[in-house]
């Protein structure tokens, strides 16, 4: 099972900071009622915005779309897992759509087999305990 980055959508705007990749980023998630969709803000350890109110769309990566060699240097994709959820709207985003570390491991410890040993990272560690040697296996 991949890694996510958990958000509390039952207390808007949710504001938190995260380490990935070996630096730390403050997040904020919102939600717009009119068009059912969450978005996120990103700012850097030094406060600088580095994204602003970016739909959070199913299957696609965050920020993607604007090329800043600051944001984080891992990709992170909004996904459901099942593969059930059709949006990433209300009722499926902070349930089974989650905004994933889309890193996997080459040896298929994401697929919940007991027997395989992760390389790399463990998937049961915290997500903030992420470092830059994992990131690139």
């Amino acid at each position: 099972m991949r890694r996510y980055i958990p958000v509390d959508i039952d207390d808007l705007p949710d504001i938190f900071d995260i380490s990935l990749a070996g630096s730390v980023y403050t997040f904020r998630i919102d939600y717009n009622e009119i068009a059912d969709y969450y978005t996120v803000t990103i700012w850097d350890a030094d406060s600088n915005l580095l994204l602003t109110q970016e739909p959070i769309t199913l299957n696609e990566l965050v920020g993607y779309d604007l090329p800043d060699k600051r944001l984080p240097r891992v990709d992170l994709r909004v996904m459901d897992e099942t593969g059930q959820a059709t949006s990433a709207g209300k009722g499926d985003f902070g349930y089974n759509v989650q905004i994933y570390l889309d890193v996997v491991d080459p040896l298929g410890s994401e697929t919940g087999d007991p027997t395989i040993k992760p390389l790399g990272y463990d998937p049961g560690e915290p997500v903030d305990d992420y470092t830059d040697e994992e990131v690139s296996s």
